[in-house]
Formats: C-alpha cells, structure tokens, sequence
C-alpha cells in the first residue's frame, strides 16, 4: 500500500536586516563630542578640540536623516557642550593673564602700604613696585654739562637722573639682571645714554647685588632735545616681567 508523499512548504525568505543609515557619522559626533568636553578646559589643546566639535556637530545634523537620530542629538548636544565649555576656559583664562599684567603699584617715594595708589605711568619722584616686592624710584632729571670726550659728541643737551632700587624680596637682587637705561625715549625718539668720565652727565650704573631690604643708587644721563620735552623711562627687572614706563617732562 503506498501513502502519498505529503507536501514540503517552504519557509519565506527573511528579509535581511536594514544596514544602519548614517551610523557612523552619529558615532563620530559622539566621540569628537567626549573628547572636546574633556578637553575643553585645556588651554591651547581646546582650540583643536573645539574646532573638531565643529566638525561633530556637521555630522550629527547628517546623521539626524538617518536610523540612529538619538545617538545623532546626544552627539549633537556633547560637541555644543564643548565649544560652549571651551569659549568659557578661554575667556577665563584671559581675565587671570590680564590680573597678572601691571601688577606693579606706582607711590610716592616713602608711602605706606596703605597710601599706595595704582597708576599706569608714573612721573619724576614716584616709586613703581612690582608684585614680588621690588621697587624703583626715579628722581626729577637735572641739568648737566658733558665733557670735552663724552659719547655722542653732538649733545644739544644732556639731563641726568637718579635712580634708587629698593629690594623688598627675601632674596638678594642682581642689578644686571634689570634692563636699564637702554629704553629710553625723549618727544618720541630715542635718547642716547651719555658716557662722560671727565665730564658732570657720567652715567655710574654698575652691577651690583642688592640684598634684601637694602638699597642701590646710581646716575643714568641721556642725550635730550635743545627744548624741554616729554622723556620716558622704561625699567624691566627680568626678562618678560611687567615694565614700569615713568614718564615726564625733562
């Protein structure tokens, strides 16, 4: 006896999974957006990674059109975290560097503490003091009359100032670590030091150590105009510290 062979039924085909659209771009932005908020506080290294965050927010409005739209806005909102992270390091780091510049404190020679007054520039018989306790005052310029051998030879008129360096650190003070006597202006142009040995403008600047709380004084003359006028000083105690510019008539 034979039995009929029953009917095979065939399973319909399964369709394969959609590929993720965009997928990729919604990753990037994830990850530029980690990494810009982690170093956004970085100085310098947060510019690169702002400007990546950028970048990631591009790509998260692409990857917005396609299958991972949360993965997209979560990558979205991480890189506009970052340059909003960034643009405040920044403006901070910006308020601390301006704090730190004309820190020095411009008085009159003999002040208190309390009596001391910022100023920006200085004249003839005030004290500018740095942060670190230094200080220098520079007395109103006299009149002198160069020798016969003094250097330039052409002095219409020759002035002479005396400057006292008063270290008030706990450390003692090189004087030839201060930049002295080489910027100095007279009416906008520069004026040139006078070196006079048998004359009455002999500059005496020398090196020196100044220990702490003591003082050291010493004459700079300068090469000026026929006519009064406006003369500048400028001092820097070390390399790329703040300057101290007095400035008066001489």
């Amino acid at each position: 006896m034979t039995f009929p062979t029953p009917p095979v039924y065939a399973q319909p085909p399964v369709a394969p999974p959609k590929p993720a659209k965009f997928g990729a771009l919604a990753w990037t932005a994830v990850i530029l957006g980690i990494v810009g908020v982690v170093c956004s506080w970085v100085i310098f290294l947060n510019i690169l990674t702002a400007i990546a965050a950028s970048v990631g927010i591009v790509l998260g409005v692409i990857a917005l059109f396609g299958t991972r739209r949360i993965l997209a806005i979560i990558g979205v909102v991480l890189c506009v975290a970052a340059i909003t992270f960034t643009v405040m390091a920044t403006q901070a780091a910006v308020k601390i560097l301006e704090g730190s510049t004309n820190q020095g404190q411009v008085v009159d020679a003999g002040q208190t503490p309390k009596q001391e007054a910022l100023a920006q520039n200085p004249t003839w018989g005030k004290r500018y003091s740095w942060a670190n306790g230094l200080s220098v005052d520079v007395a109103a310029p006299t009149a002198c009359t160069p020798g016969q051998y003094s250097v330039p030879q052409s002095i219409a008129r020759a002035v002479r100032f005396e400057i006292t360096i008063t270290n008030g650190t706990s450390a003692a003070f090189e004087t030839a670590l201060m930049s002295i006597g080489t910027d100095a202006q007279f009416n906008g142009q520069k004026a040139e030091m006078v070196f006079d040995s048998s004359g009455g403008c002999d500059s005496t600047f020398d090196s020196a150590t100044v220990l702490p709380g003591k003082t050291y004084t010493f004459h700079v003359a300068y090469s000026v105009g026929a006519q009064p006028g406006e003369m500048q000083l400028v001092f820097e105690p070390t390399f790329n510290s703040d300057k101290a510019a007095f400035v008066g008539q001489a």
